[in-house]
């Protein structure tokens, strides 16, 4: 019987994942991102709590079609009974960091959009 594990062909490295589908340990690209995101707002949070007491994280796939110029995140400020959303896009941070950059991107987006919420 055949195991489900292919061996590493030329070089190639595994061809399929380290942890099987049913596994709580493997998550996907989304959930990973969306993790790194909240432990760094949380790690700024931190660092200002009067600031980011009300203040929520949120992770769309892409900024809406109406956006005319690109962005890897935005600050929404509180209207009426909304509170302030700070939003990143996740495909524009993945797309431009690759993999080996994308977590220091998000911490870069993060404190980005932070800061602009301080200038407001």
């Amino acid at each position: 019987m055949r195991s489900r594990r292919h061996r590493d062909r030329h070089g190639r490295g595994l061809r399929s994942p380290l942890y099987r589908a049913e596994v709580p340990a493997r998550l996907s690209r989304a959930e990973s991102f969306t993790k790194v995101a909240a432990a760094e707002f949380a790690r700024m949070r931190g660092r200002e709590p009067d600031l980011l007491a009300e203040v929520v994280l949120a992770v769309d796939s892409v900024p809406p079609a109406s956006s005319t110029e690109p962005s890897f995140g935005r600050v929404f400020p509180a209207a009426g009974d909304r509170p302030t959303h700070i939003v990143l896009y996740r495909r524009v941070i993945e797309d431009h960091a690759g993999s080996e950059a994308r977590d220091a991107l998000i911490a870069e987006v993060v404190a980005d959009q932070v800061d602009i919420l301080r200038r407001a």
